[in-house]
This record gives C-alpha cells, sequence and structure tokens, in this order.
C-alpha cells in the first residue's frame, strides 16, 4: 500500500469519526510527512509532537494519487534543501 493509498484510507475513517459531508470537512487533520516521504503522523495540528528535520503538512481528506503527495511534499520543503 502506497502513502496516498493509506492517506485517502485513513482519511475516510476520519472523516467518518468526524461526521464531514461532501461539502464541509470537519477533520481538520493533517498528515505529517518528511521530505523523503516517510509518514510521521496523522493527527490534528495541537497533537503533532514535531519533528528534528522539515516536515510538509499535507491537510486532510486526502484524494490524490502518490505522485500527487510527492509533489506536494516537494512544494512544501523545496526551501528546506541542505
Amino acid at each position: 500500500m502506497t502513502t496516498a493509498q493509506y492517506l485517502r484510507k485513513q482519511s475516510k475513517e476520519i472523516c467518518q469519526m468526524n461526521g464531514c459531508t461532501n461539502g464541509e470537512h470537519n477533520c481538520e487533520s493533517y498528515a505529517y510527512l518528511t521530505k523523503d516521504g516517510q509518514l510521521l503522523d496523522v493527527c490534528y495540528p495541537d497533537y503533532f509532537q514535531g519533528s528534528s528535520e522539515p516536515v510538509a503538512a499535507i491537510s486532510l481528506p486526502w484524494t490524490g494519487s502518490q505522485e500527487d503527495l510527492e509533489t506536494e511534499v516537494t512544494n512544501q520543503l523545496w526551501d528546506s534543501e541542505a
């Protein structure tokens, strides 16, 4: 299972728990990934423990492909290249 597939599955579960509808999402959850695509956590922003390296915060629900996810991570972290 790719990270994008996992996030789509998690998004559905989170949306169900929060009573989201097609037009309105109450999730306010994010997936936090490193620039190499490692998933650190899926949670509300207040609960994210942080990381010693830059992370991308991907807003859920996620509906895109793996390529879309990789592009989003790259776009968010483009200036964190060492």
